[in-house]
């Protein structure tokens, strides 16, 4: 493996030849990639990959919401891509066939108690409790970031993928947080048709507090609600 610094061609990425390169924080990686492979089939291996897979979509689609993926970015290790952590964190919680209602959105994060939550056909409603109640919000901390990432199982067509995943934000500016809020997270059409091919899913909901020039300060924990 070898590490290019003030690399006068750019970052790289993708495949070269018999090597494969990768850019992790502004520097390129590039390493020999094997001459053949074969995967083993054995059930445990099987399984494995199966759960990587899982974990890989999962982790992809948490990376897509900007607030999320700033988030990550603060916590992660230094050498470690955010995509990683994000896989870390998660990989244990997979199952061979979909996420669980395990999976987390957020590292860590004060807790979030939603007593009433739906996902309908054509949006996510959420009533967010008292934020200040939960945590101490400072006088920085003026907006809120709401997240949420469905994951639909149990296609009606078993010829479907067997799980899908939708991912929402909706900011907030002048957020009160020593009031209740009912947050809606409308689908657009895409994402109506895909709901409607899937019999289950599986919510997850954060919130992030930013201040006044869009920086996370703090977030919650990851909310999960299987319907």
């Amino acid at each position: 493996m070898a590490i290019l610094s003030g690399n006068v061609i750019g970052n790289m990425k993708g495949k070269l030849g018999n090597l494969s390169a990768r850019t992790v924080e502004g520097r390129t990686i590039m390493a020999a990639r094997p001459s053949s492979f074969n995967a083993s089939q054995d059930p445990a291996s099987l399984e494995v990959r199966a759960k990587f897979a899982v974990t890989a979509n999962f982790s992809k689609n948490v990376l897509s919401l900007s607030a999320l993926s700033a988030i990550w970015n603060k916590v992660k290790s230094s050498g470690i891509s955010a995509f990683n952590a994000i896989f870390k964190a998660n990989f244990a919680f997979s199952a061979i066939d979909k996420p669980t209602e395990h999976n987390v959105l957020t590292p860590e994060g004060f807790p979030l108690q939603i007593e009433v939550s739906a996902v309908d056909a054509d949006k996510i409603t959420a009533t967010l409790p008292i934020l200040n109640a939960a945590t101490i919000i400072g006088a920085d901390e003026v907006n809120l970031s709401v997240n949420a990432l469905v994951c639909y199982t149990d296609p009606v067509n078993p010829t479907d993928d067997p799980f899908k995943i939708i991912a929402l934000s909706k900011e907030v500016e002048n957020y009160n947080f020593a009031q209740t809020y009912n947050a809606q997270l409308d689908y657009n059409v895409t994402q109506v048709a895909l709901a409607a091919k899937y019999q289950h899913n599986i919510l997850y909901l954060c919130v992030a507090s930013k201040s006044a020039d869009g920086k996370v300060v703090q977030n919650s924990g990851t909310f999960t609600k299987i319907n």
